[in-house]
């Protein structure tokens, strides 16, 4: 097989979780409030339970094809050529997956914390770590995203706990008010962003040792990851309101700014930064982990450690190019961003799992016949 080590339930679990909270802990109460204004809170906590049917439908495709990756599924399902071609689209889909994240991590420094540093130096500081961290293997992201995911987690829970003071909940009124479309945008958004984009880990899961409760333990760890994410919804509105929560791109950094508490624990932004950091790293490290071992079963190469550094360097260019700005991002690809993700994550999966289904049915009734 293209990767020799293997992951343990628990390491794919924090990987899990980190994919679903990733890059989202700093700008998902801002695109969620843009569609469903003060009701976001309540498409945020709607989305839970269904995104965890989605993740549900994703690994029951993969549970029909266990040892076998995306790829390899698609070449099973389809056929050679057609599976190759859907293959191409994920694959595209991973590259610059990883490359808008390493924009992101740029944009968010350059713009905050590194003002005088130009973006490409800490874009090009980020692609080397997470070439590196896929060039040690999986194992070795599996146990680092074990290590430091209570970091994420802690701070999180401390940023919400410290705001509690300041939450004013006459910003969630009037309720119910935004319109019954608005709502389902906000319902869509809270199940595609932080549980669609975990797609990555059809690319995981053959690696991954067979324990009891595998299934079980990645959908609570989805469904508590995007819980936090709608804590997160929840105190941006009681403490900004809709209107601020809306219109700050880095909404959980305006937050953590405004955390003081006796006049002695205040400005902790660069540890919300550093929790930011560390969750967006793992998830640009599997979509990059995705991208090379996909390429590798793609062309039937005995190894994938060769395909690093080129895809490194494609990622570094493609961060560069991805958009002229953060306005560009913000205005123009988060929007669409969604209708890719709901194919990437909802469409084309389902219709995998019907054909394959469809297909099993066809040979079970010619036997029988």
């Amino acid at each position: 097989m293209l990767e020799q080590g293997r992951l343990g339930t628990r390491q794919l679990t924090t990987l899990t979780f980190m994919m679903v909270v990733g890059d989202m802990m700093l700008i998902y109460p801002s695109v969620i409030t843009s569609y469903a204004k003060q009701d976001s809170w309540i498409c945020a906590l709607v989305g839970v339970p269904l995104g965890m049917a989605l993740l549900a439908m994703i690994l029951k495709l993969c549970s029909m094809h266990p040892d076998k990756n995306l790829v390899q599924i698609a070449r099973s399902i389809l056929g050679f050529w057609p599976g190759t071609l859907l293959s191409c689209f994920y694959l595209y889909f991973f590259i610059i997956g990883a490359s808008t994240h390493t924009r992101e991590v740029g944009d968010f420094m350059t713009s905050q914390i590194y003002q005088y540093t130009p973006a490409r130096i800490i874009i090009l500081m980020f692609v080397i770590t997470i070439g590196w961290g896929v060039f040690h293997g999986l194992e070795t992201i599996g146990r680092s995203s074990e290590l430091l995911m209570p970091i994420v987690i802690l701070f999180i829970i401390v940023l919400a706990f410290c705001l509690l003071p300041q939450v004013d909940t006459s910003h969630l009124e009037p309720v119910s008010d935004t319109g019954i479309v608005s709502i389902l945008q906000g319902t869509l958004v809270s199940i595609i962003y932080p549980i669609g984009e975990v797609i990555p880990i059809m690319m995981l899961l053959p690696y991954t040792a067979k324990q009891a409760h595998q299934t079980r333990d990645i959908l609570v760890a989805a469904g508590f990851g995007n819980l936090l994410l709608a804590t997160l919804v929840t105190i941006s509105l009681l403490v900004l309101g809709a209107f601020l929560t809306e219109h700050n791109i880095y909404v959980s950094f305006v937050l953590s700014q405004k955390i003081s508490i006796a006049g002695f624990f205040e400005r902790i932004e660069a540890v919300m930064a550093s929790s930011w950091l560390i969750s967006t790293y793992f998830k640009a490290i599997v979509y990059l982990y995705a991208f090379v071992v996909g390429c590798a079963e793609l062309f039937k190469l005995k190894q994938y450690r060769m395909l690093i550094l080129p895809a490194s360097m494609l990622v570094f260019g493609l961060a560069n190019l991805v958009a002229p700005s953060l306005t560009f991002i913000v205005i123009t690809i988060v929007p669409y961003w969604v209708d890719w993700d709901a194919t990437i994550s909802i469409i084309l999966p389902g219709m995998l799992l019907l054909i394959h289904m469809f297909k099993m049915r066809w040979k079970a009734s010619r036997y029988s016949g």
